[in-house]
């Protein structure tokens, strides 16, 4: 059964929650933390994204994030693209980083943003590795408490703080009070063992060698490089063929092909490599 597309609007801000492959740690030590953190800040410079808040867990990552007009796909696409590589070339490993789907839903009023802000930061707490948000520096907590500088200005706290209060000493007071509460607000906020409101999927099915193309046109140059380039590059060239091939109905003749004439059992050797 073909997957659902995922529920889109223009201008929309969206929680979305993405984690490893097989619930694998993703970020193994701070620097592949702060690494994320860089390749958000760059990928937010190049499409002109908001990140209202986040939370970068060591398996799992959230965001709430406004597309600002842009495709949420493509971004979270163009996001994990960049830190698997980084990954997978800092760790001497091959495949599949990330989760195939990436969880997400509409957030569609100002009271749903305040209290998903409020989950996201304190995911660390309900995980046990902080005993407050703003303990934990892989949070934007800590941004809107003002105990962590955010020099680059990666969070956008104006909408969820202006919601609080027009006063902004107040409303980052109430906010801190409205995260740290522990009482239950009974609003229902998606989870990261759900299943997505919207049942949204990363629809990027490719059936013919020209949509394969195109899409591998569109990667090569989101994160800048030559195709000739990426030929020469055995890893790359690699972990692009295993991403082209999922999701895809390209026979081993085909993938060789798109990939500078690679024989059929050559291409079957690096698709069963771990």
């Amino acid at each position: 059964m073909p997957r659902q597309a995922r529920v889109k609007g223009e201008f929309s801000t969206y929680h979305v929650i993405h984690r490893g492959n097989e619930r694998k740690n993703i970020f193994l030590c701070d620097s592949d933390k702060l690494r994320f953190l860089e390749t958000l800040e760059r990928m937010k410079s190049k499409y002109g994204f908001l990140v209202h808040a986040y939370c970068i867990m060591d398996n799992h990552v959230h965001l709430l994030i406004n597309d600002n007009g842009n495709d949420i796909s493509q971004i979270i696409k163009s996001i994990n693209i960049s830190y698997a590589y980084y990954f997978n070339h800092t760790y001497k490993r091959c495949g599949h980083l990330f989760q195939d789907r990436f969880k997400s839903e509409r957030v569609d009023d100002d009271n749903y943003l305040l209290e998903v802000s409020r989950y996201i930061h304190n995911n660390p707490v309900k995980a046990g590795m902080a005993s407050d948000p703003s303990e934990y520096k892989w949070s934007s907590c800590g941004v809107f408490t003002g105990s962590v500088k955010d020099s680059k200005g990666l969070v956008d706290k104006g909408r969820i703080l202006d919601f609080v209060s027009n006063n902004r000493s107040v409303a980052v007071r109430s906010y801190i009070e409205y995260v740290t509460k522990e009482e239950d607000s009974g609003i229902k906020v998606m989870d990261i063992e759900e299943e997505s409101k919207d049942g949204e999927e990363n629809n990027d099915s490719v059936f013919t060698l020209s949509q394969a193309k195109k899409r591998l046109e569109d990667i090569l140059s989101r994160e800048g490089f030559a195709y000739e380039e990426m030929l020469s590059q055995i890893k790359l060239r690699d972990e692009l063929m295993k991403e082209m091939r999922r999701g895809s109905s390209l026979t081993l003749k085909e993938l060789g092909k798109l990939f500078g004439g690679i024989s059929e059992s050559r291409v079957s050797r690096i698709l069963s490599k771990k």
